[in-house]
Parts: structure tokens; sequence; C-alpha cells
């Protein structure tokens, strides 16, 4: 069984705040969830059997809409987060039609490769979405983002909190491949890149 991620990329300017503010966490609170995850957008994660990398990896194109852009909005956290139990740092990425639509062709395209473990959560919308997609986080409770790290609610957080929701960023990224990697752990390793 391996762990399939499909990923939003930023772009080189979004890369390097990311990185920036990973680096300001790590010298701030020390080694942090998430902080060492290459930057990304989670589309779509899902469990799948060995053999279907094979098949996989011959899906090269998912067509979309001409329009394939979206905007940076702001600063934002998770607090609590309901997946780490701790305060979860991001960049918040408005949703737009496309980024719906972006999901649900992914889902149409990759759900049947998708293995479902037994994993129960606290809400009855993350349990539905996990028992037909084998994740969680589909349409109304898909929240794009670029993730900073997850930090430990035992770290005094208070001024940190106060700085980076100060953060000013309003950026515009346009889409042209989202990028498929295989997940253990802390490490991502890139399969392939598949045209929108």
């Amino acid at each position: 069984m391996i762990k399939i991620g499909l990923f939003i990329l930023p772009n080189y300017p979004t890369k390097q705040i990311v990185q920036n503010l990973k680096k300001k966490v790590k010298k701030q609170f020390g080694n942090q969830t998430y902080l060492k995850h290459l930057p990304h957008c989670s589309v779509y994660v899902f469990n799948t059997k060995r053999k279907n990398l094979d098949e996989i990896k011959k899906i090269k194109h998912i067509p979309m809409s001409k329009r394939k852009s979206f905007k940076l909005e702001k600063t934002d956290i998770f607090f609590d987060d309901p997946i780490t139990r701790k305060n979860t740092y991001f960049l918040k990425i408005k949703k737009n039609e496309f980024l719906k639509k972006l999901q649900k062709s992914v889902l149409k395209t990759f759900n049947k490769y998708s293995y479902k473990k037994k994993i129960k959560f606290g809400d009855k919308i993350m349990n539905k979405n996990y028992r037909y997609f084998g994740y969680p986080f589909i349409n109304t409770n898909w929240k794009p983002h670029f993730t900073i790290a997850s930090i430990s609610l035992k770290k005094d957080q208070f001024r940190f909190i106060r700085y980076f929701k100060k953060i000013s960023i309003s950026k515009k990224l346009t889409l042209k491949n989202i990028y498929l990697y295989e997940i253990k752990r802390n490490k991502h390793r890139f399969i392939c890149k598949i045209k929108i």
C-alpha cells in the first residue's frame, strides 16, 4: 500500500514566502509538524495498491476550462487542527469555480484507485467523504492552502500569531499542471506531472 498526493505547487515567489516562514517557525519553535514538507496544496490524497501505480502514471492530462488561475488571499490558522491537534499556520487560497472543478475532475479520474481504510473522524461530513473518496477534505470541507507548519499547543504562540496574521499576501497564480507525489511520512517523492 502506498499513499499518493495530487498537489498544486506554488510558483517561485510564493514558494520563497512559504520557505522563509518555515525557517522562522523552525528558529522560534524548533522542529514542528509539516515543517519538512515541500510547499504544496493538497487537492486529493489517497492510499492505493502499489500495482496501481503504473496505470496511474499513464494519466497525463485532466481537461479543464480555459481560466486556470486562483488567488492567495491571506495568512490564516487552523486553531487546534483536528488532524494534528496543534495550531496549523498556512497561506489561504481563495476557493473559486476553477479550483472546485479541478478537485471534482481529479476525484473522477483517481477515485477508482483509492483504497479506503477504516478511519473515523469526529465530523460527519469528513467521515462521509472518507467513505466515498478515501479523503476527508472534499467540496465544502476542502480549504485550499499552502501549509507552513503545525505548532504544538504547548508552545507559547501569542506573539507569533499576531505577527503571522499581520502578513499581507495577495497574489494571483496560474496553473498549468498538478503534480503526483508518493508520500512517506515527511518525505514526498515526485512521480509525474499532469497537464490541466
